[in-house]
Protein backbone atom coordinates (compact mmCIF):
# COMPACT_ATOMS: atom_id res chain seq x y z
CA UNK A 1 0.00 0.00 0.00
CA UNK A 2 3.02 2.27 0.79
CA UNK A 3 4.80 1.63 -2.69
CA UNK A 4 0.84 2.77 -4.26
CA UNK A 5 1.16 5.84 -2.58
CA UNK A 6 4.29 6.72 -3.01
CA UNK A 7 3.82 6.43 -6.94
CA UNK A 8 0.88 7.92 -6.78
CA UNK A 9 2.63 10.97 -4.71
CA UNK A 10 5.87 10.72 -7.40
CA UNK A 11 2.90 11.12 -10.08
CA UNK A 12 1.41 13.93 -8.53
CA UNK A 13 4.33 15.92 -8.66
CA UNK A 14 5.73 14.86 -11.24
CA UNK A 15 2.54 16.47 -13.38
CA UNK A 16 2.68 19.71 -11.13
CA UNK A 17 6.05 20.12 -12.13
CA UNK A 18 5.68 19.47 -15.83
CA UNK A 19 2.56 22.01 -15.39
CA UNK A 20 5.12 24.18 -14.43
CA UNK A 21 7.74 24.10 -16.82
CA UNK A 22 5.22 24.32 -19.48
CA UNK A 23 3.89 27.56 -17.99
CA UNK A 24 7.36 29.20 -18.13
CA UNK A 25 8.14 27.64 -21.68
CA UNK A 26 4.97 29.48 -22.73
CA UNK A 27 5.85 32.42 -20.91
CA UNK A 28 9.65 32.67 -22.31
CA UNK A 29 9.18 31.11 -25.72
CA UNK A 30 6.21 32.63 -26.99
CA UNK A 31 5.10 35.68 -24.46
CA UNK A 32 2.76 37.28 -27.45
CA UNK A 33 0.69 34.14 -26.74
CA UNK A 34 1.26 33.90 -23.09
CA UNK A 35 -0.30 37.88 -22.72
CA UNK A 36 -2.99 37.40 -25.10
CA UNK A 37 -4.09 33.95 -22.96
CA UNK A 38 -3.29 35.56 -19.46
CA UNK A 39 -5.36 38.65 -20.38
CA UNK A 40 -8.28 36.90 -21.91
CA UNK A 41 -8.61 34.76 -18.61
CA UNK A 42 -8.49 37.93 -16.31
CA UNK A 43 -11.11 39.73 -18.57
CA UNK A 44 -13.46 36.71 -18.17
CA UNK A 45 -12.66 36.15 -14.39
CA UNK A 46 -13.91 40.26 -13.78
CA UNK A 47 -16.53 40.03 -16.03
CA UNK A 48 -18.22 37.79 -14.44
CA UNK A 49 -17.10 38.37 -10.79
CA UNK A 50 -17.18 42.02 -10.38
CA UNK A 51 -19.47 42.50 -13.51
CA UNK A 52 -22.20 39.49 -12.49
CA UNK A 53 -22.15 39.07 -16.66
CA UNK A 54 -23.74 35.78 -17.28
CA UNK A 55 -20.25 32.79 -17.95
CA UNK A 56 -21.16 31.91 -20.88
CA UNK A 57 -20.86 35.02 -22.54
CA UNK A 58 -17.84 35.92 -20.11
CA UNK A 59 -16.31 33.38 -21.80
CA UNK A 60 -17.18 34.57 -25.72
CA UNK A 61 -15.84 37.98 -24.34
CA UNK A 62 -12.68 36.31 -23.12
CA UNK A 63 -12.40 34.44 -26.63
CA UNK A 64 -12.86 37.62 -28.39
CA UNK A 65 -10.57 39.72 -26.58
CA UNK A 66 -7.66 37.22 -27.10
CA UNK A 67 -8.14 36.82 -30.61
CA UNK A 68 -8.04 40.90 -30.99
CA UNK A 69 -5.13 40.68 -28.51
CA UNK A 70 -3.28 38.01 -30.54
CA UNK A 71 -4.15 39.95 -33.76
CA UNK A 72 -3.39 43.16 -32.25
CA UNK A 73 0.17 42.23 -31.25
CA UNK A 74 0.87 40.45 -34.81
CA UNK A 75 0.83 43.89 -36.44
CA UNK A 76 3.10 46.60 -36.62
CA UNK A 77 1.88 49.44 -34.42
CA UNK A 78 0.24 47.07 -32.19
CA UNK A 79 2.94 45.11 -31.13
CA UNK A 80 4.69 48.42 -30.46
CA UNK A 81 1.65 49.73 -28.40
CA UNK A 82 0.43 46.34 -26.84
CA UNK A 83 4.60 44.79 -26.09
CA UNK A 84 5.87 47.99 -24.54
CA UNK A 85 2.89 48.16 -22.24
CA UNK A 86 2.70 44.31 -21.01
CA UNK A 87 6.39 44.59 -21.11
CA UNK A 88 5.81 47.54 -18.26
CA UNK A 89 3.02 45.50 -16.71
CA UNK A 90 4.93 42.25 -16.28
CA UNK A 91 8.51 44.69 -15.38
CA UNK A 92 6.41 46.13 -12.33
CA UNK A 93 4.74 42.69 -11.35
CA UNK A 94 8.46 41.65 -10.98
CA UNK A 95 9.08 45.06 -8.94
CA UNK A 96 6.41 44.51 -7.02
CA UNK A 97 7.43 40.66 -6.16
CA UNK A 98 11.20 42.39 -5.24
CA UNK A 99 9.86 44.79 -3.27
CA UNK A 100 7.70 42.87 -1.15
CA UNK A 101 10.33 40.60 -0.57
CA UNK A 102 13.06 43.08 0.13
CA UNK A 103 11.03 44.21 3.39
CA UNK A 104 9.70 47.17 1.09
CA UNK A 105 12.92 48.39 -0.17
CA UNK A 106 12.60 50.94 -2.97
CA UNK A 107 16.22 50.17 -4.89
CA UNK A 108 15.07 46.77 -5.44
CA UNK A 109 12.00 47.86 -6.80
CA UNK A 110 13.48 49.96 -9.59
CA UNK A 111 16.46 47.82 -10.39
CA UNK A 112 14.20 44.49 -11.07
CA UNK A 113 11.49 46.79 -12.58
CA UNK A 114 14.08 47.99 -14.91
CA UNK A 115 15.71 45.17 -15.73
CA UNK A 116 12.23 43.00 -15.99
CA UNK A 117 11.17 45.40 -18.52
CA UNK A 118 14.72 45.05 -20.57
CA UNK A 119 14.48 41.23 -20.52
CA UNK A 120 10.30 41.10 -21.04
CA UNK A 121 11.41 43.39 -24.15
CA UNK A 122 13.60 41.27 -25.30
CA UNK A 123 11.21 38.48 -24.98
CA UNK A 124 8.63 40.45 -27.11
CA UNK A 125 11.09 40.79 -29.23
CA UNK A 126 12.21 37.25 -29.88
CA UNK A 127 8.75 36.31 -30.24
CA UNK A 128 7.74 38.93 -33.11
CA UNK A 129 10.95 37.95 -35.06
CA UNK A 130 9.68 34.10 -34.82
Amino acid sequence: MAALFSYGLILAVSIFIGLIFTVIGIFVGHIILFDSIVLAAITGVVCNQIWNVHPAICIVIAIVLFGLLFWLQNTKAGFWIIGVLLSAFWAFVFGFFAYTFSSKDMVWFYVVMGLGFIVMMGLHLKARDS
